[in-house]
C-alpha cells in the first residue's frame, strides 16, 4: 500500500456518532424483531431516518458499512441491501415511493453472475417493490418477479419474467451501485460472523460437562481465539474498504476485493464452528446457528466464493490496477 494509503489507515477511528448509530440500529432490530416486514422497513427508512443515508447521500460510506453489519447481525428481513444497491437511482421517479418505505425494492445485487453475466436473480423480493436489473445494455426497470425458493430463509428472491423499461444511467452510476452492494454484503457478512462468535462464546461459557464449562476446555479455547482473530481481521479489511470508498481510487477497489474475500471465508467458517460448538441442539433448523449458516452459504453461492475474490484481486495486481500513480 502507498504511504498515503497507509496514512490513511492510521487515521481512521469510530467517533461517537458512529457508536451511537450502532447502538441505535442494534436497539431497533431488537425492539422490532416481531414486526412486519414491511412496516420494520418503513419505520427503519421513517422513524430511525435512514432514507437519507441510503438515497441522499446523507451519510458516510462507513455509517452504510455500520448500517449493513447490523441488519446482517440481526439477520434483517427488510431489502436493505437492493436499497444500498440502489441508493444513486433514487432521483427517478419510479423510487419516489421507495424512498418513504411505501413500497420495496429488490436488485440484482451483484449487477453480474460469479461467472461473468448478467444476472437476472433479484434479492428482496415482495409483492410490491420495484425491480431493478442488468441487461447487457445497462439497468432496467423490471415490472414483474417471479419469487424463489433458497437456502436463506430470511431473505426473499425472485427472478424476472419480463425485459423492463431501460433505465436512463451512466456506466459510472453502474459502477457506483456495484461498489455500494460490494461493500454492504461484506459487512453483511461480518455482522453474521460476530453475531455467531458472540452466541458462540456466551453458550461455551454456560454449558458444562466433566463438572466444567467447555469453553474452559483448552481446544475450544483456542478454537475460539483463532475465530476471534479472524473476524477482527476481516472488521479491519471491511472498514479500510469503507475509509477508502469515497476516493473511488484503483486502491479502494483492491480494498473491497481484499475485504469480500476475507468476509465470505470468516463468515462461513465462523457459522459452520457455531453449529459444531454448540454441539447436538445446533443439528435442528429452528436453532439461531442454522439461520446464520443459511445466511453466509447464500450470499457465498450467489456473490462468489472466497477464492473467487482472491482471483478477482489477483486480477487486480496482476494488470497494475492497484496501483495509484
Amino acid at each position: 500500500m502507498p504511504a498515503a494509503g497507509l496514512d490513511a489507515a492510521r487515521m481512521f477511528a469510530f467517533t461517537d456518532e458512529h457508536d451511537a448509530l450502532r447502538g441505535v440500529l442494534r436497539d431497533y432490530f431488537a425492539a422490532t424483531a416481531d414486526l412486519e416486514r414491511g412496516l420494520r422497513w418503513q419505520r427503519l427508512l421513517t422513524e430511525i431516518g435512514l432514507d437519507d443515508l441510503l438515497f441522499n447521500d446523507g451519510g458516510s460510506a462507513v455509517e452504510l458499512a455500520i448500517l449493513a453489519e447490523e441488519s446482517g447481525a440481526a439477520l434483517f428481513d427488510g431489502p436493505l441491501l437492493s436499497a444500498t444497491v440502489v441508493g444513486p437511482l433514487a432521483n427517478a421517479p419510479a423510487f419516489d415511493r421507495v424512498r418513504n418505505g411505501e413500497r420495496g425494492v429488490s436488485a440484482a445485487v451483484s449487477l453480474t453472475r460469479v461467472d461473468g453475466e448478467r444476472s437476472d436473480h433479484c434479492w428482496d423480493f415482495s409483492d410490491d417493490t420495484v425491480v431493478v436489473g442488468a441487461t447487457d445494455g445497462g439497468l432496467v426497470l423490471g415490472t414483474e418477479l417471479r419469487a424463489l425458493s433458497g437456502l436463506d430463509l430470511s431473505r426473499t428472491m425472485g427472478r424476472g419474467t419480463d425485459v423492463g423499461t431501460p433505465l436512463d444511467c451512466s456506466p459510472e452510476t453502474v459502477t457506483a451501485m456495484r461498489r455500494r452492494g460490494d461493500l454492504a454484503l461484506s459487512a453483511e457478512l461480518l455482522g453474521v460472523a460476530q453475531r455467531a462468535l458472540d452466541g458462540t462464546v456466551d453458550y461455551v461459557s454456560q454449558r458444562v460437562q466433566f463438572g466444567r464449562t467447555i469453553g474452559s476446555f483448552q481446544a475450544i479455547k483456542h478454537r475460539l481465539a483463532d475465530l476471534l482473530a479472524q473476524v477482527e481481521l476481516t472488521r479491519s479489511a471491511v472498514y479500510a474498504a469503507a475509509w477508502q470508498f469515497p476516493d473511488g481510487t484503483a486502491q479502494a477497489e483492491l480494498d473491497l476485493a481484499v475485504a469480500a474475500a476475507l468476509a465470505r471465508q470468516t463468515a462461513v467458517e465462523m457459522t459452520k464452528a457455531a453449529v459444531q460448538l454448540h454441539g447436538g441442539i445446533a443439528i435442528t433448523w429452528e436453532h439461531w446457528a442454522h439461520r446464520y449458516l443459511r445466511r453466509a452459504h447464500a450470499v457465498t453461492a450467489l456473490t462468489g466464493t472466497a477464492a473467487h475474490h482472491r482471483r478477482r484481486l489477483a486480477a487486480l495486481i496482476g494488470t497494475g490496477e492497484c496501483a495509484d500513480g
